[in-house]
């Protein structure tokens, strides 16, 4: 029997065989199962909203019961790193919300028109530690405990054998500005005050390549997770894109790969019109998480060559289908999108209703059992 530093050396290397753009010998299986993990293990979902250990043993108690995953996403849920990330408040279960609820993002306008002028004066770094605080409730230690959860659930995974994918979580300035001015008032600001906005975000992403270049050289995490939801190209124009998403994108990932670790790009939305672009980014250093909306065929034809895919196991189809619907969908992408290059998993992530023998069926399709 093989141990657990074996199977994660195993595990590991066939992702980064995937990643890479090499052959591994079977197309990897992975997933992001923090939700789900609550309902599999019938844990209790305001415990694991709450506390990134106890979410962290859900999630390495499932990922024993599927040994033939190779990795998974994030090693706890963190919610909480959700409403740092998009300057939101976030309602979970056993506070605001019924036990069983999964969290949701609740997107006020708390960043005000004159917040753009105090980033500017102070930096982004000072500037979210004035605005945790006074709209979240967070002084320094509870960061603090935040990255350290997370770092502290990586080593867990690591030592139980499963990789994890991601590890540090930069974000394009565009999103958290989004978040905490609200969609319409900040689509409105990109209009009336363009300059200052891109003043704003030239500071902010100083700060934000720095703060992960840190977290990088402390946890060394396989990847560096890039999720991009607000600049997808059903979002902005083309003139509104290029000038306020594409340079962000590019320079946080080319700071992340000279850090030393992949970038997984979880670009949920339609990307189809710019799909061409991501050929400047890094060969073989990326991974274009698709859920779906994107067209996973058109990644391929543009990008197969260039960076692996991700996806994209719709998540209706593993929470209300039928197991042998799961396995035709999942056996159709490894023999359309793989061997190379590719990474079988759920798009996005997947769901708290999923059917266990779908999951399974997902896995089998993966290592032809």
């Amino acid at each position: 029997m093989k141990s657990n530093q074996e199977l994660y050396q195993e595990r590991l290397n066939r992702m980064t065989q995937a990643v890479t753009l090499g052959r591994p010998d079977r197309v990897p299986v992975m997933a992001w199962i923090d939700a789900w993990a609550a309902t599999y293990r019938k844990g209790s979902m305001a415990k694991l909203s709450q506390s990134a250990l106890y979410s962290n043993k859900l999630i390495l108690e499932t990922a024993k019961d599927f040994p033939q995953l190779d990795m998974i996403e994030v090693g706890a849920a963190l919610p909480r790193a959700v409403a740092a990330a998009t300057l939101s408040t976030v309602k979970v279960a056993g506070k605001e919300l019924p036990e069983g609820s999964l969290w949701q993002v609740e997107e006020l306008d708390h960043l005000q028109e004159a917040d753009y002028d105090r980033i500017l004066k102070i930096g982004w770094k000072a500037y979210k530690k004035e605005y945790y605080k006074k709209v979240l409730g967070w002084g320094g230690y509870d960061t603090f405990k935040l990255i350290l959860g997370g770092i502290i659930a990586g080593r867990r995974c690591k030592k139980a054998g499963f990789p994890e994918l991601s590890g540090a979580f930069p974000n394009i300035p565009l999103d958290p500005l989004a978040g905490g001015r609200g969609m319409a008032k900040f689509m409105t600001d990109l209009y009336r005050m363009p300059d200052k906005l891109k003043e704003v975000m030239d500071i902010m992403v100083i700060d934000i390549i720095e703060e992960n270049k840190g977290i990088i050289k402390q946890a060394k995490p396989f990847s560096a997770f890039l999720g991009v939801a607000r600049g997808s190209s059903n979002f902005l124009s083309p003139k509104l894109w290029n000038k306020f998403v594409w340079p962000y994108v590019v320079q946080i990932v080319n700071a992340m790969v000279e850090s030393g670790t992949f970038v997984n790009l979880h670009f949920d939305g339609e990307w189809n019109r710019d799909i061409e672009r991501f050929k400047e980014l890094p060969k073989g250093k990326c991974i274009w998480a698709s859920d779906s909306v994107t067209s996973v065929y058109k990644l391929k034809e543009v990008l197969g060559d260039h960076m692996c895919i991700k996806g994209d196991v719709p998540p209706a189809l593993l929470a209300l289908g039928k197991p042998e619907d799961v396995y035709s969908y999942c056996s159709k992408l490894i023999k359309d999108i793989g061997p190379t290059g590719f990474i079988l998993a759920p798009g996005c992530t997947t769901p708290y209703n999923t059917k266990v023998e779908n999951f399974k069926a997902m896995i089998a399709a993966a290592t032809g059992q």
